[in-house]
């Protein structure tokens, strides 16, 4: 009955304080909704591969390449022969497994092509490694014989329909007959692995090829991961890994390393050659994204407090009388407490209810609906009542403990005086929201120039209306050069050229011989090759010696063209002529091409090779004009569907393409960007809300001034400058702070834009500004009112 009567009071007091209950609720919405959609994304994330039972002893074997030619020395890839030496050799390996990524590859069932989006040709061990779900098939034998596969469930559906696929046959890439032997449930989304077929890695007896693959500890070209017993060393495996390579003659500059599985996803923007873990991320930016929404709660939170301390004096008289009455001091604490808490109650019932309804128009990867994701777990149940109790109780104390202490005599008698403490600590909340916004704006401001930076950089090539075809296989390439001539005849196709890959995709690697080098060197460069209409196509410049052509029939097997970076590295200022030992001969430099971006902008621009290959390889790239393009489109399918009817029709805009890669840098960028407004409005909701007061605890005196002469301008002034002063304050306690955590995070990216004196006076100005229009609104509206209704009044 008691709890009854103190939230009977408490919505009393909420509904005659409309306003202050509506700028109260309104910041407390918009603050506990923008925290929790910030948690929600920042705990997907943080939950990538935890779905695993041994996730806490999966390691992924990388390569460290100390070669010279290299400057991203982390690979994601490693010998293909240590995964099963370390099981054998290394008594702390449990069990290891081995994946080569494939990617795209046709498959074709009953006359019916399409394409995989990401095969992968794995041991039958990975069942050992990963907690993969099959729903058909033998986990212990599954994957055991050459030529068998695995699908997920929604690709099986895909390929056969309402047909069971166990025991079917498919074909691959129009060369190798496939059983199914197993389907595998599809994998959660928080998760690095990406696959819908998983083929066996086992050769056939006539595959010599493959099983000398699969020994050497020559290449670096597989992924591999090991699981350690529990308790085992981290770092005594690594060092009898290290003991393990030397022992099987792996070059010196090659050494190894272990990844633990929860970095992944997390910690591989580093990682050259990561095979299938497209969607990785910065653990920098989910931390930077929590403390963005440490700062919204408390942001809304310190206004809460803050309009409850200032109206605090407002109720003197209220206490005073429940004194008088026989209320004593407990009961005062827990009903003002009663009113904060109830006040976060209802905003947490209003937040939960947007996060569902936002749930349709936000992608954060998670399958499930947001709100029934954040309530599927028990510890996040308890830690939203924990936060809202607490904030309650948070923003209710000091309130509580002030007013419940007032002596009653001296209330109702009229000499009653706010305390300094409650003055002093509105000042300092208002100080800390500010620095905690502006602190936001510049982080806003930076992440924003430097993506539009290395967007806007000078890539070494034009990307714009390039569309790329994949030459996916063997029968595709046989057609490719008819299809490019006929290409080369359509209205709006421009030119057309083959490479081995793109920008942006990854090249290979290989050891070169360079002319007067050390013997004792090792140098290992990035490789790709073209024809001699790649270079023209996408705008790469030569800047010395010359293209290939076709005039020059020795060039396929006797030249090479290298970018400035390789020339550099060389230290050749006259590359043109100079040899190198490429395979087993040794080839002239005829060209050097001005440096490409052929990797993200978080990479130096590394030296690299191309050389000469006349016949389709694996891309086929068309340069169109851009007002021709719908035709163009229409053209391609046509003739793809006459020339090569088994294969799908599919092509990519490149620009598009290249710009995947900085896709987690622009979902950052616009997190970032959009709570940080909502931190300043939530902000300017509660400076609102302060002028309000403050106008109106002036308003007698505001009448005075107005009698003996005073301006509107003058008045306006004299309430501004107070709540401006805080915010000069906070900016300049914001600035340090901002230059420091954002020089840090630039750190990250190997072409960055300088930090300028601007960036921090835009964002300082820009507080101050909506600051100003926050209050001035308030402080006009008290200056122009009529001075004889305030003092009417006393």
């Amino acid at each position: 009955m008691l709890i009854g009567n103190y939230l009977k009071l408490a919505f009393r007091h909420l509904l005659k304080s409309r306003e202050t209950s509506i700028i109260n609720l309104g910041g407390l919405i918009v603050g506990f909704t923008c925290a929790m959609l910030i948690f929600l994304f920042a705990k997907n994330q943080l939950s990538f591969d935890d779905w695993n039972t041994q996730k806490d002893n999966i390691y992924r074997v990388l390569t460290i390449d100390e070669a010279l030619g290299v400057s991203s020395n982390l690979v994601g890839i490693t010998m293909p022969a240590i995964g099963p030496a370390m099981k054998t050799e290394l008594s702390q390996v449990k069990e290891t497994t081995r994946i080569s990524y494939s990617g795209r590859n046709l498959v074709e069932y009953n006359d019916v092509p399409l394409y995989t989006e990401n095969c992968a040709y794995v041991e039958n061990s990975i069942f050992n490694v990963f907690d993969l779900e099959l729903l058909a098939g033998n986990k212990e034998t599954v994957l055991l014989n050459p030529n068998t596969a695995v699908l997920t469930e929604s690709f099986a559906k895909k390929v056969f329909g309402v047909e069971d696929p166990m025991g079917k046959t498919f074909e691959i890439d129009n060369s190798t007959n496939m059983q199914v032997v197993g389907i595998v449930k599809d994998l959660p989304t928080n998760t690095h692995l990406r696959f819908d077929v998983l083929a066996s890695l086992v050769p056939t007896e006539a595959d010599s090829s493959t099983r000398q693959f699969l020994s050497t500890w020559r290449s670096i070209a597989i992924t591999t991961y090991a699981v350690l017993e529990p308790g085992a060393s981290e770092e005594a495996t690594e060092a009898d890994m290290e003991a393990l390579i030397r022992k099987n003659d792996v070059g010196e500059n090659f050494s190894v390393t272990l990844q633990p599985l929860s970095d992944v996803h997390l910690s591989s923007t580093g990682i050259l050659f990561d095979n299938f873990n497209f969607e990785k991320t910065d653990l920098n930016y989910v931390y930077t994204l929590l403390m963005v929404g440490l700062f919204v709660i408390l942001i809304a939170t310190f206004n809460f407090m803050n309009l409850s301390t200032a109206r605090s004096a407002n109720r003197a008289k209220e206490v005073g009388m429940r004194k008088v009455l026989g209320a004593y001091k407990p009961q005062l604490v827990v009903q003002f407490l009663s009113e904060a808490i109830l006040l976060c109650t209802i905003a947490m019932l209003v937040s939960l209810l947007a996060v569902g309804l936002l749930s349709s128009y936000l992608d954060f990867g998670i399958p499930d609906n947001l709100l029934v994701y954040l309530l599927s777990d028990a510890s996040t149940v308890v830690g939203i009542l924990g936060i809202t109790l607490g904030i309650g109780v948070l923003a209710g104390f000091y309130p509580a403990f002030f007013l419940s202490g007032f002596q009653a005599l001296k209330v109702l008698r009229g000499n009653f005086k706010t305390g300094k403490s409650g003055v002093w600590l509105r000042r300092l909340l208002v100080i800390i929201q500010f620095t905690a916004s502006v602190t936001m704006i510049i982080g806003t401001v930076v992440v924003g120039r430097q993506l539009n930076y290395i967007k806007s950089i000078d890539k070494g090539f034009s990307e714009e209306q390039v569309i790329t075809l994949s030459l996916s296989d063997q029968t595709v390439q046989q057609k490719a050069e008819a299809m490019k001539n006929e290409l080369l005849q359509q209205r709006g196709v421009l030119s057309a050229a083959y490479s081995s890959s793109m920008p942006g995709r990854g090249f290979g690697r290989r050891g070169i011989r360079p002319e007067g080098s050390d013997p004792d060197d090792v140098w290992i460069v990035s490789v790709m090759s073209v024809n001699e209409d790649y270079f023209p196509l996408m705008g790469m410049e030569i800047v010395k010696g010359r293209n290939y052509s076709k005039d020059f029939p020795a060039d396929e097997q006797q030249s090479l063209i290298i970018n400035e970076a390789a020339a550099a590295a060389l230290g050749w200022d006259e590359p043109v002529g100079k040899k190198i030992g490429y395979g087993p001969a040794e080839r002239t430099v005829v060209g050097v091409v001005k440096n490409f971006h052929f990797a993200s902008m978080r990479h130096k621009i590394e030296p690299i090779i191309i050389a000469f290959n006349p016949n389709p390889t694996s891309t086929l790239s068309v340069k169109i004009d851009a007002s021709q393009t719908k035709e163009v489109l229409a053209s391609m399918e046509s003739m793809w569907k006459t020339m090569l009817p088994a294969h799908p029709y599919e092509y990519t805009f490149f620009d598009e393409e290249f710009g995947r890669q900085y896709e987690s840098d622009e979902e950052f960028a616009g997190l970032i960007q959009n709570f940080t407004w909502l931190s300043i409005f939530i902000a300017c909701l509660g400076l609102f809300g302060l002028s309000t007061f403050t106008a109106e605890q002036k308003v007698k005196e505001i009448g005075i001034r107005k009698v003996l002469g005073a301006s509107v301008q003058g008045i306006v002034f004299l309430l501004s400058q107070e709540f401006l002063k805080l915010v000069v304050v906070a900016c300049l306690i914001a600035v340090p702070i901002a230059w420091y955590s954002m020089d840090g995070w630039l750190e990250g990216f190997a072409y960055r834009i300088e930090l300028k004196w601007w960036f921090f006076v835009a964002a300082a100005s820009a507080a101050v500004l909506i600051s100003v229009l926050t209050v001035s609104y308030q402080s006009i509206k008290a200056a122009i009112r009529n001075p004889a209704g305030s003092l009417r009044t006393e």
